[in-house]
C-alpha cells in the first residue's frame, strides 16, 4: 500500500499539467493561431518546464490536435446526452430534437465561449490541412451521426434507413456554415437575432427531412 501512494500522485500531477497544458493551448491558439504561438508561451502559460510539451504530447503539432480532440469529444458527448434525454419524452417532436441539438453549437458562438473558439479553429485547421480530418473526428462524430440517425427515423416513419446518413450529414453542414460564419452574418443581417436563425434553421432543416418521408410531394 505504501508504495501505490507515490505513483498516484504522480500520475495526479502529470493529469494536472496535461490539463493546464491543453488550457493554455486553448486560449492561446484561439488568440493566435497555431503558428503565433511558441512552446516557450505554452509552457510559461501552463507554468510547466520547457520540457513539458515533449513529454506528454510529443510536440506542439500533436499539443495542438489534442487540444481540438479533447473539446471536440466533449461537444459530442454532449450532443448524444441531449439526445437521449430529449427523446424520452414521448411528446417531441422533430423541431425539438433539431433544436436541441443546433442551439448550444449556435451559443458557443454567438457567446464567443472557449468550446466555440475552439471548434471553430478546429474546422479552419482541417480546410488549411493543418490536421488529419481523419486522426480523431470520424470516429467520434460516427456515434452522434448514429444515435441522431436513429432519433430521426424514429420521429419521422417513412424515410428510407438508406438515406439517413445524408440526411445527417446535411444537418451537421447546416450547423457548419453560420457557425464559420457568424460574423458575416451579423455583418449582412444586424437585425438577425440568436433565436431567429435558430428558429429558421429548424424549421428549414425539418421540411427538408419530412421531404425524404413524401418523397411523392416533390415539386407538388
Amino acid at each position: 500500500m505504501g508504495q501505490t501512494k507515490p505513483v498516484l500522485n504522480q500520475n495526479s500531477q502529470q493529469e494536472d499539467t496535461k490539463n493546464r497544458l491543453l488550457d493554455a493551448a486553448e486560449a492561446l491558439f484561439c488568440e493566435n493561431g497555431y503558428d503565433g504561438v511558441s512552446v516557450r508561451e505554452l509552457t510559461a502559460a501552463a507554468e510547466c518546464n520547457l520540457a513539458a510539451v515533449n513529454y506528454h504530447f510529443g510536440g506542439k503539432d500533436k499539443l495542438y490536435a489534442e487540444m481540438f480532440r479533447r473539446q471536440f469529444g466533449i461537444m459530442i458527448q454532449r450532443n448524444i446526452e441531449t439526445i437521449d434525454r430529449v427523446m424520452t419524452d414521448p411528446g417531441i417532436s422533430l423541431e425539438d430534437l433539431l433544436r436541441a441539438v443546433m442551439k448550444p453549437v449556435m451559443c458557443s458562438v454567438i457567446e464567443n465561449e472557449t468550446g466555440g473558439k475552439v471548434l471553430r479553429l478546429l474546422v479552419r485547421a482541417v480546410l488549411n490541412q493543418q490536421i488529419d480530418r481523419n486522426s480523431f473526428a470520424s470516429e467520434m462524430k460516427t456515434q452522434l451521426f448514429e444515435r441522431l440517425g436513429r432519433a430521426i427515423l424514429q420521429l419521422v416513419p417513412g424515410i428510407d434507413p438508406d438515406k439517413i446518413l445524408l440526411i445527417v450529414f446535411s444537418i451537421d453542414g447546416a450547423i457548419l456554415h453560420p457557425f464559420l460564419f457568424m460574423d458575416f452574418y451579423q455583418e449582412t443581417m444586424p437585425n438577425l437575432s440568436i433565436d431567429d436563425l435558430l428558429d429558421h434553421m429548424v424549421r428549414f432543416v425539418a421540411a427538408g427531412i419530412r421531404g425524404y418521408a413524401n418523397p411523392n410531394q416533390e415539386g407538388g
